[in-house]
């Protein structure tokens, strides 16, 4: 009993462990509104890859215009009109980053937008932010086999943690893609009950005209009658 609890100590602490290591990761879905300019600030470190993410589920022709500012004002990257965008990039400067989303061409139509903003290491994979230093100032003679169990334990809980980024990305994916479809479903869905009624309107109105100007032909005191065979 206590050694199964000592088991689920030390997953857990584990766990937590490896959940710490890692930095910020950010995702967000915002209203950008019609003739506007939504603009977001991130303090982050020269050294490090940044990673940005923005697809546009829904408002308008679903296209937005993107820029990235570094601390000094200077663009280092910029999309026109995507629906989508993925961006990577290594930075060379530290301070305060911005990053916005203009909608200034869609003069009755907000934006809404997913994006997510994450750091990445050199492999690629969001990158640690703290080691395990308790380890490294202790001999080995002394840990013995814990370290290479620990090491063990700790790269299984990694990789387990990457595929579930991994799943949990994808996810938010199609979700996105799900968001996306239902609302082009539903503005389908408008045009097709509004454009109906305007049919159906227009069905109405002329069987009433051809109502009115065949029962007119056929009846001498009708002024419309009169008026259609030519007779004053």
């Amino acid at each position: 009993m206590f050694s199964k609890f000592n088991f689920n100590l030390s997953i857990l602490f584990l766990t937590i462990l490896i959940r710490s290591s890692y930095t910020f990761d950010v995702e967000l879905t915002v209203l950008v509104p019609a003739s506007q300019r939504e603009c977001f600030h991130e303090v982050l470190e020269a050294g490090k890859t940044v990673e940005i993410e923005y697809e546009v589920l829904a408002g308008g022709d679903v296209d937005i215009n993107y820029w990235f500012y570094s601390p000094t004002n200077r663009v280092l990257q910029s999309d026109f009109k995507k629906r989508d965008g993925h961006q990577t990039l290594k930075l060379e400067e530290s301070g305060e980053y911005r990053f916005c989303f203009d909608n200034s061409m869609s003069r009755f139509n907000q934006k809404q937008i997913y994006f997510s903003v994450r750091l990445l290491s050199e492999d690629g994979h969001e990158e640690p932010q703290v080691t395990q230093s308790w380890m490294a100032t202790m001999d080995r003679d002394d840990l013995g086999d814990l370290q290479s169990k620990v090491e063990q334990i700790k790269d299984t809980f990694q990789r387990i943690w990457d595929n579930m980024e991994s799943a949990q990305r994808y996810q938010k994916t199609f979700s996105n893609y799900e968001v996306h479809d239902r609302v082009i479903a539903e503005n389908n869905f408008e045009r097709v009950n509004f454009w109906s009624i305007i049919h159906i309107v227009l069905m109405i109105t002329v069987s009433v005209i051809q109502v009115v100007t065949i029962r007119s032909l056929f009846e001498s005191k009708s002024a419309y009658g009169k008026l259609l065979r030519g007779k004053k």
